[in-house]
């Protein structure tokens, strides 16, 4: 009797844990995030290699959170410049493309604050896959690395930043440097999925299931991070 009552206990102990976890998900709201004051917007201009992906948050929806895996992918982003303090930003893998239009709302003063300001569109946006609404926050750019921080309410809230550099690889002293920075920032850093580990752009295998892989980066890692679950 006394462990038919703990079982209930921790059954009934769970559930409330995850209904919470749930409501804090769905509730969620983008923190007020300092991005880098000074960007020369035409140097981070061009192709860069996603070597990090970053989760801030807890997805009660993904079957893992939390840890370090690598992915079999070296996925790229391109970034351009337009009129009227507009910027597309392409992303590239085998599995096909998706291309991003944002909005600078103050170039001057806030360079590093972009917002989503169209649909996506892309070979990657015509397999079920869901639009995001959201903002950028350029958290670091330097002529070697930059960092990019997501944050989305809907359609699922999501936090997460993209590693990039303009080589295929990044030694650890300088990832271990974004780590600290976005640390010091209140970004902490739950799961870490690294890419481009063997080769670069010339190291591909077959990507992923694309039904499975829409719910997930939604702006960029909607196809990517499924691969982390198979």
């Amino acid at each position: 009797m006394k462990w038919n009552f703990l079982v209930l206990a921790l059954v009934a102990f769970t559930r409330a844990n995850n209904a919470l976890q749930t409501m804090e998900y769905t509730n969620f709201n983008c923190p007020d995030l300092n991005s880098q004051e000074e960007i020369d917007l035409d140097k981070i201009m061009g192709k860069w290699y996603v070597v990090e992906i970053l989760d801030h948050k807890i997805d009660p929806m993904k079957l893992m959170n939390g840890g370090r895996v690598v992915l079999d992918s070296c996925p790229t982003v391109q970034l351009h410049s337009h009129e009227y303090s507009s910027l597309t930003l392409l992303w590239t893998e085998t599995a096909g493309n998706l291309e991003y239009t944002f909005r600078i709302s103050d170039i001057s003063r806030r360079p590093g604050f972009w917002t989503s300001s169209s649909l996506q569109n892309g070979t990657l946006a015509e397999k079920q896959y869901k639009q995001f609404t959201g903002i950028v926050h350029v958290m670091k750019a330097v002529a070697s690395d930059m960092v990019l921080t997501f944050c989305s309410r809907s359609p699922q809230s999501q936090l997460y930043s993209l590693l990039l550099s303009r080589e295929h690889t990044l030694g650890e002293p300088d990832r271990r440097g974004v780590h600290n920075l976005l640390g010091r920032r209140g970004l902490k850093i739950l799961t870490i999925r690294e890419t481009c580990m063997n080769g670069g752009a010339g190291w591909r295998r077959p990507t992923v299931d694309l039904v499975a892989s829409s719910t997930l980066l939604a702006l960029l890692s909607s196809v990517i991070l499924s691969r982390s679950f198979q």
